[in-house]
């Protein structure tokens, strides 16, 4: 069965109601280069383990999996798409680029990035109005994406409306089935955002280059790395990652604050008990960027990534036969695990249905049973990242302001490819006790 145009639309329906009829492990056909392609659902804990584990890092390709929706918008030469298989001859390839990456994100830049974020946060929040229904989702979306922009690649304020634009016609294409570059098309306006975006990162780089503007402390490690061999990243390379970052670390983190806002607003009790935890600390250490441990809000965290994933599945390139459970699957095959369906698993998690944070009150999930931020020997590199914008916004959203969720337009979704919201999701704020 082809399920490219039910998938792309909502993948969750399809997901559970496969597996439901045909059990753990069953086929459809999907689109990639050459024609359709099998493609092999492998759900539940287990098959994530198969799939995503060390032991098995050489059945497996990210750019196979890939390559036909994000090479082409993208490019090839982006950590997400490299492997490391010598069949492949690409040996290394993900580890040394890896190698070149993960300075900029190390825990002890924090006390750079927080402040920034904080700031950035708090630019948005001013502006708020009160006494009227505010779209918190698209108040999410501006806040992310200017936190991302201006970290990674110090994007000027006034240029941020129209990057947004560029950027959400990238996504809206990224999944387009018809590669073809006629205008009207997504991935007509998709190439020509990428275009844009492209020249707008060149533009920033080139005024860096000759030193008429200090980079931003993120590229600024990304230009100044340097691997073991000497090499460091072409400003090409600099480029393609700015836009997979610009991707990951706005999409996905938009997608998943909007869903905490909504479970909150669906769960008042856990509103009410994580107001209660954030009433102890003092807003002007948060507006500074100081946040200490929050475990109720991390919990409420992984809650909402088990039962909201932002990406709801995740597909690799099969690179040699192999056999699963008693299942042939082909070389030039692709598999898929999906986040969602092992969020909702009753296997795993009792009454999986149900918003509970206190199931992860100071509690680890089980290996390879929450996938929000993928997992095994190639986890996001952007996780610790976004957990701390999410934590930040969230608690000066909580500090500042009493929340009155509602009323909603509709809870239609849309997927870019990232769970979104049709028509937002609003709530109405005043101003809290003791907050200025």
């Amino acid at each position: 069965m082809l399920l490219a145009p039910k998938i792309l639309s909502d993948p969750r329906g399809p997901i559970m109601e496969l597996t439901a009829r045909h059990g753990r492990i069953w086929r459809s056909r999907t689109v990639a280069k050459g024609g359709l392609r099998d493609m092999v659902w492998l759900l539940g804990m287990a098959h994530n383990e198969r799939v995503l584990a060390p032991a098995y890092r050489d059945d497996f390709s990210w750019q196979e999996g890939y390559s036909f929706s994000m090479e082409p918008l993208f490019g090839r030469d982006i950590l997400f798409l490299t492997d490391d298989q010598p069949a492949l001859g690409r040996e290394g390839a993900h580890r040394r680029r890896h190698r070149l990456l993960i300075p900029a994100f190390q825990a002890k830049l924090d006390d750079l990035y927080l402040p920034a974020m904080a700031k950035i946060v708090k630019h948005y929040l001013d502006a708020l109005p009160l006494g009227t229904p505010v779209d918190l989702a698209a108040l999410v979306k501006q806040v992310t994406f200017h936190v991302v922009a201006a970290l990674l690649f110090g994007a000027e304020s006034e240029s941020l409306p129209q990057l947004l634009h560029w950027f959400e016609d990238l996504g809206l294409g990224l999944f387009s089935l018809i590669h073809l570059r006629i205008p009207g098309l997504p991935f007509y306006r998709a190439s020509r955002a990428r275009q844009r975006l492209v020249s707008y990162l060149e533009s920033r780089l080139a005024v860096y280059r000759r030193g008429e503007a200090e980079p931003p402390t993120f590229l600024a490690q990304l230009m100044g790395a340097e691997g073991e061999d000497g090499e460091r990243l072409t400003d090409e390379a600099l480029v393609a990652e700015l836009l997979a970052f610009l991707f990951a670390g706005y999409d996905t983190t938009a997608s998943m604050l909007t869903s905490v806002l909504a479970a909150l607003g669906d769960h008042p009790q856990v509103y009410l008990r994580l107001r209660q935890e954030l009433a102890g600390i003092p807003l002007d250490s948060v507006l500074a960027g100081q946040l200490p441990e929050t475990p109720y809000l991390d919990a409420v965290l992984t809650e909402t990534e088990r039962l909201f994933p932002p990406l709801t599945f995740a597909v690799r390139g099969v690179l040699r036969d192999i056999e699963i459970a008693g299942y042939t699957i082909r070389k030039g095959d692709r598999v898929t695990y999906s986040a969602y369906f092992s969020g909702r698993d009753p296997e795993v998690f009792a009454d999986p249905l149900r918003f509970d944070p206190l199931r992860f009150w100071q509690k680890k999930p089980k290996p390879y049973s929450l996938l929000g931020f993928g997992g095994g020997h190639r986890p996001c590199i952007g996780k610790r990242f976004a957990l701390l914008e999410m934590r930040l916004l969230l608690a000066t959203l909580l500090l500042r302001f009493d929340v009155q969720f509602g009323p909603q337009k509709s809870d239609k979704m849309f997927f870019n490819p990232t769970m979104q919201r049709k028509d937002g999701y609003f709530g109405t704020l005043t101003l809290h006790h003791g907050a200025e």
